[in-house]
């Protein structure tokens, strides 16, 4: 009886002191970084209230969005980030909508997105892909290709995957900034449900 509370003890101790509080990256582009809105109203600054309310206050979401951003810039983003003295644990890998917009080579974009998540795997941080589309009128093989390469590597690199960011904010007036791409406070709301959606199962 004593040899069975012992372990049971041990495996309580043991599970305390491996859980760890998530610290999400949300390296990105300016869908991240809250383009023309207060970044308390972000979707990162959001995740960051909702994994405080779930996990504690040593939870945190850390908002890496820069306007421009393309894929290129994922893996020596990462590296940077990595240099913080802060333990991350998950990041959220969405880029890829500006190569979209200036027509980039897809192949080159999967490339990129590629060398990202394998650096985020060698450090033991577990990936969130946030797929992206791009309008039709880049034409229908483009546009295609485009959206089947955020599946392909969420296969191939067995990552967890956003089918589309902005499910349910695109084309909605409303939900958006008047030049049409970028989410109001209220698109970025919606945005982070999307988001904790597919986060939450693998945290």
């Amino acid at each position: 009886m004593k040899w069975i509370l012992s372990s049971l003890f041990f495996l309580t101790i043991s599970s305390t002191a491996f859980a760890a509080v998530p610290v999400v990256l949300c390296l990105g582009d300016s869908l991240t970084e809250g383009f023309e809105i207060s970044p308390d109203t972000a979707f990162p600054a959001l995740l960051d209230k909702r994994l405080k309310e779930k996990f504690g206050p040593k939870a945190e979401a850390i908002n890496a969005g820069i306007s421009g951003a393309t894929s290129a810039s994922g893996p020596s983003r990462l590296k940077f980030q990595l240099k913080s003295p802060k333990q991350l644990t998950h990041v959220i890998l969405a880029l890829g909508a500006n190569d979209g917009l200036r027509g980039l080579p897809v192949a080159a974009m999967k490339k990129n997105l590629e060398d990202t998540i394998k650096i985020a795997k060698e450090n033991r941080i577990k990936v969130l892909l946030a797929g992206m589309k791009i309008p039709p009128n880049y034409g229908p093989g483009y546009a295609k290709s485009f959206e089947e390469a955020y599946k392909k590597i969420g296969r191939e690199q067995k990552v967890a995957v956003i089918p589309f960011l902005l499910e349910g904010v695109a084309a909605h007036p409303n939900l958006t900034l008047p030049d049409g791409l970028h989410p109001n406070p209220k698109g970025h709301r919606i945005m982070v449900e999307t988001i904790w959606k597919n986060l939450e199962p693998i945290l």
